[in-house]
């Protein structure tokens, strides 16, 4: 895939730009010409996997996240039924290479026991609610709720993170320091692109991956 950006390349927005008046569709177009198609970018098999791994990632590397739903996986508890009846001892030593030794296996436990109770019934609450619920569950802050809605249950949801903050600065907007803020400054721009999930979800890639190739 060529490096070029493509003639409808999307323009960095004026300095001192809100987040909402960011064309996301031209961005997208822009960042699938420069790192090619992403798909359903986050790295899983099965929904639970993804939120799992949601969860481990926080405030750690994907290697080591990875490493810890390997051990999971190893002994039959990355599925939420059996993670959910597991002793914490020993989720704690599978989900060690994650770090914070104390509050990762709660979390796991946390997500496991919420999922055994309600995710056959997600399908019935709309989206503020479902991630209202996430948001109530144990570890699971603003930026992994969101994460958790698109990924796994399909609910559009521009991820917050700190590449896209980092872009959207690079290119002109004043992206607000808090979660909170730069997602009620970036819903304009939402609602102008009317992305579907599966955009949404690759853009999130894609704005990842534009990170990784500039902090290279």
């Amino acid at each position: 895939m060529s490096g070029q950006a493509p003639a409808d390349d999307a323009s960095p927005a004026p300095q001192g730009t809100s987040p909402g008046a960011v064309d996301l569709r031209a961005l997208h177009a822009e960042l699938r010409h420069r790192h090619g198609p992403q798909g359903w970018w986050w790295p899983g098999e099965e929904p639970f996997e993804i939120a799992v791994g949601a969860v481990l990632v926080q405030r750690s590397r994907w290697e080591q996240a990875a490493a810890s739903l390997a051990a999971l996986r190893g002994q039959g508890l990355l599925a939420p039924a059996p993670l959910a009846r597991a002793e914490e001892a020993r989720v704690r030593e599978l989900v060690r290479p994650s770090g914070l030794p104390t509050l990762r296996p709660r979390r796991v436990l946390a997500l496991a026991r919420w999922w055994t109770r309600r995710a056959e019934e997600v399908s019935v609450l709309d989206d503020g609610a479902l991630r209202a619920e996430l948001l109530a569950v144990e570890g699971i802050g603003e930026e992994t709720a969101d994460a958790i809605g698109l990924y796994c249950f399909g609910r559009p949801a521009f991820v917050c993170d700190e590449y896209a903050r980092r872009l959207l600065r690079a290119r002109g907007a004043v992206v607000p320091g808090s979660y909170r803020a730069f997602r009620r400054e970036i819903a304009p721009a939402l609602d102008r692109a009317r992305l579907e999930v599966a955009e949404l979800a690759e853009l999130h890639g894609l704005i990842v991956e534009e990170g990784k190739l500039r902090a290279r």
